[in-house]
């Protein structure tokens, strides 16, 4: 089983779209286990962990929404380091510290992510690589999963993805981009076939 999360809505926001592009991949794999976590700095990865530590999945896919993003972005890197002027759903404003001062300063992802980009631009799938998943909750997720597989030597395809805002989300007048969420979650699940197929 290949365990998918995604995030709560934030921001004063009613929607997220990596929960509805999530959900909507539920429709169309049978082989994904879903996991709503808060976006929240400390209790997002506490409650993947308590998952991770129940049952290994064959592989995990972490979903994250990127306001302003064009593109699907499966993420290369994570770094150590939190620092953004919105505050979590806690409320909680991170002004700019390392994640776990013991640890590297970042982790690749292991997606195999130049492979997955070339072949699915060759497809004519909206993908592109990305190098910076920011410094808020989606790259505290993705550092300190990357830290705690790392740590525990759990070898299995494990990175972010994020995906740009739905046409729900944009508002009358307002130019940012969005995809429909039924093409990133078709995106989405090309990733993940791409992901695991070694291991199959």
């Amino acid at each position: 089983m290949i365990l998918v999360t995604h995030f709560d809505p934030f921001g004063g926001s009613k929607i997220n779209a990596s929960q509805i592009v999530v959900e909507l991949l539920a429709d169309i794999r049978e082989d994904i286990e879903l996991m709503s976590l808060p976006t929240v700095f400390d209790d997002c990865f506490s409650r993947l962990e308590l998952r991770l530590l129940d049952n290994v999945p064959e592989a995990l896919i972490m979903v994250g929404q990127a306001a302003g993003r064009s593109l699907v972005t499966p993420e290369k890197i994570a770094i150590n380091w939190k620092e953004s002027p919105t505050p979590d759903n806690n409320g909680f404003i991170a002004t700019g510290e390392k994640i776990i001062p013991a640890s590297p300063d970042a982790y690749f992802s292991r997606l195999p992510v130049d492979g997955i980009v070339s072949k699915l631009k060759d497809e004519g799938l909206p993908i592109e690589k990305s190098f910076s998943a920011g410094a808020f909750v989606c790259n505290y997720l993705f550092y300190r999963c990357m830290d705690f597989l790392t740590k525990r030597a759990i070898n299995i395809p494990a990175g972010f993805v994020h995906i740009p805002c739905i046409p729900e989300q944009i508002g009358p007048g307002e130019n940012r981009p969005a995809i429909e969420a039924e093409v990133s979650a078709r995106v989405l699940s090309r990733i993940i076939d791409l992901a695991v197929e070694e291991n199959r």
